[in-house]
Order: C-alpha cells, then structure tokens, then sequence
C-alpha cells in the first residue's frame, strides 16, 4: 500500500499535474477517462479521482463530460464483474476475489443479497470502488435481477462521478491544495446520504 500511495502521489506531481491542460484538451480526453475506469473497476487500482481533479481542473467546462465517460466506464465494468460472477465465477471470479484480497469476506458479502437489502447494498457500494468490485460479482453470483442492478448502478455511479466533477468545477483551483483524502471520503459521504434517501424512498413505494 505504501508503494502505491508513492506512486500515485509522485505520478501525480511529475506527470499528470503538468500536462493536465494538454490531456484535458485531447479530442479523445473523455475516452482516456472512460477506459481508465473501466480498469480501474475491473482489474487494479487506477487513481481516476485524482485524473478527474487534474483534467476537470483544467478545462471546467468538460466537467459533465468527464463524469459521464467516467459514469459510463464504470457501469460497463460492473456489468462485466456482474456477468463473471454469475456465468464465470469458478474460473474466472474466485481468481478475481483473491486478486481483491476478499476472500474472507466473501461469504458474508453474499448474503447481504438476502431479500432487499441487496438493492441498498449496491447502491452504497456504488459510492466506492474497491467495494463496488466485489459487490457486482457478489451480485451476478446471487442472482440479483440484472435489470434492476443496472438502474441501481446508473444511479449510484452517476451520483458520485457528477457530484465529484462538479464539486471539483465549482472549487477550481482550490482543490488541488486540499489534502486529497478528506476531499474523497467528503464526496462519498454526502453521496451516501443522498442514496440512503433514495433506498428509503425506494421501501416505502
């Protein structure tokens, strides 16, 4: 974990940083953004917030933009872990769990499935990333409907990357000097209230 963090914050400093206006300007930036959350959801871990804080930086009007390439990479790549944990999970989804280090969790992640608590699940999980990984394949594995799972992700995801973006765009510059946790763990808690208001409203209709 150390090396990562090293990683992320010098790579952060020395690469993405300084050309962030010329990777923001990119006709292809949106497309850079989807498929590097569409493997960071899927396969290891990719800082796309930290990206999203650099390139919404430097071209605020592409904000919307950026979160929905965002929304959209990472919709596809739980689908995808949806689909391994239900048609692949013995060859491909056990390997995958391990590879997230959840293999004592996984147990008691199924049956979180277990009548409706399944649908408020995803949608907290959909507030994260490591989690959200071993919940769509938990949620292929258990039988959720694919339907509903896929309305639940397009909230979820949605919520998080568009309140991201637009947070970043209405701070600007500012956030950059902001200690980078407490900015993430701020946009997933208020992300949270707003689908624990949803899951609320969604029992009681």
């Amino acid at each position: 974990m150390a090396i990562t963090r090293y990683w992320r914050s010098r790579w952060w400093a020395e690469t993405l940083k300084p050309k962030a206006q010329q990777i923001a300007a990119h006709p292809r930036a949106e497309g850079f953004v989807f498929f590097l959350e569409l493997a960071g959801i899927t396969l290891f871990p990719i800082p796309v917030a930290l990206i999203l804080v650099a390139l919404v930086t430097a071209a605020p009007r592409k904000w919307f933009r950026f979160a929905l390439s965002a929304s959209v990479g990472s919709i596809i790549g739980s689908i995808i872990l949806y689909l391994i944990g239900s048609l692949f999970f013995q060859s491909i989804g056990e390997k995958l769990i391990h590879l997230y280090g959840a293999s004592e969790k996984w147990m008691s992640l199924t049956d979180k499935f277990d009548g409706h608590f399944g649908i408020t699940f995803i949608l907290v999980a959909g507030m994260t990333t490591g989690f959200m990984r071993i919940a769509c394949i938990a949620a292929g594995f258990s039988g959720l409907n694919p339907i509903l799972f896929i309305m639940l992700l397009a909230i979820s995801r949605s919520v998080r990357f568009v309140a991201e973006c637009g947070s970043i765009k209405y701070v600007g510059d500012r956030v950059q000097t902001f200690p980078k946790h407490y900015y993430k763990y701020g946009v997933i808690g208020v992300g949270v209230l707003v689908l624990v208001t949803l899951a609320i409203l969604t029992f009681i209709n």
